[in-house]
């Protein structure tokens, strides 16, 4: 990711990077430690990235941005935090989850705490529209994880309703992302539309990778253990593709519907979504949603940070290698 930053973004994050430490400090030492240990412990801050770069469409400030660059990054860290509680995940980013270490209920307060921290960076810009717009994503956002939630373990979930579900837990914080960096300066309307649309189709992209890499990747490069997704009853896209097209698709909905898998169960419920052409599909619809991006892209003034767009979209595409 580093290679794609321009020297005076990278220089940017890096601040940003000791900012966002300051701003989840907290007296409590039961969650200051553990939280600063997440925040240092990698994660791509392609959110704030894609931020910084959209500001630049129009009358670039880094101050004025870096709150709103902060509070995006913020909305994510929160969400993992709280998504591990969910899935009693015992890694994050390699390391030992918040619920891990401190427990459920104290991992709790720490997402919702994180929360609170972007409600506050927000109304100090004393802007109501982009306390409105984040608002509305944040609830969008609780509402594609509570569908997951709703479909777990679920084999007849259909083709829009895995979209609908990737594109509010996922998509939609890119778009954020994009949108207020372009609104935080002023850039014209048609941009600010164009980015948005380039934030939400990158983001499903980035989804659809991510649950590609649950079938293809490994625990060293995930972070976690692959198979998670089938272990925790969520089905993907190279699932979904199976469950419709595979000759073994009643045997991997009897897998699925189970919810004490072994390892051998996964082991099995990858092999059969591999040699449907699960992979093939899901890599095939990243592509298209990658190319919708571009179109996004042609739209915008030919500045320098228009191949950093494109660049950023081919990174999110290749992961998948």
């Amino acid at each position: 990711m580093e290679r794609l930053i321009p020297g005076e973004m990278e220089e940017e994050l890096l601040i940003l990077n000791e900012d966002l430490k300051r701003v989840i400090s907290t007296k409590i030492n039961l969650i200051n430690s553990p939280l600063k240990e997440m925040i240092s412990s990698g994660g791509k801050r392609l959110r704030p990235a894609l931020m910084l770069a959209c500001a630049r469409f129009g009358e670039y400030d880094f101050e004025k941005v870096k709150p709103l660059a902060l509070a995006v990054e913020l909305i994510h860290t929160a969400t993992l935090v709280h998504d591990d509680i969910i899935d009693d995940s015992p890694l994050r980013r390699g390391i030992p989850s918040i619920q891990s270490r401190l427990g459920k209920d104290v991992a709790v307060f720490a997402g919702d705490f994180i929360f609170c921290r972007v409600f506050e960076l927000l109304t100090s810009l004393n802007d109501f529209n982009i306390l409105r717009r984040t608002s509305k994503v944040m609830y969008k956002i609780c509402e594609g994880e509570i569908k997951q939630r709703e479909d777990l373990f679920k084999t007849d979930i259909t083709f829009r309703n895995y979209i609908y579900r990737i594109q509010r837990k996922t998509a939609l914080l890119f778009g954020l992302s994009c949108e207020l960096g372009a609104l935080a300066t002023n850039a014209p309307l048609k941009t600010v539309r164009a980015l948005y649309g380039y934030g939400i189709k990158i983001g499903t992209a980035f989804q659809l990778i991510d649950d590609l890499l649950d079938v293809i990747g490994d625990e060293k490069n995930l972070g976690k253990p692959a198979g998670a997704d089938i272990r925790e009853g969520v089905v993907t896209l190279p699932t979904l593709y199976a469950l419709t097209y595979s000759p073994k698709k009643d045997e991997l909905k009897n897998i699925l519907q189970n919810k004490n898998l072994t390892i051998e169960d996964t082991k099995k419920a990858i092999k059969i979504i591999k040699d449907s052409g699960g992979v093939e599909y899901t890599v095939e619809l990243t592509k298209r949603y990658i190319y919708k991006a571009y179109k996004f892209i042609d739209i915008l003034a030919d500045i320098p940070m228009k191949k950093v767009l494109k660049d950023v979209a081919d990174y999110i595409y290749s992961r998948n290698h």
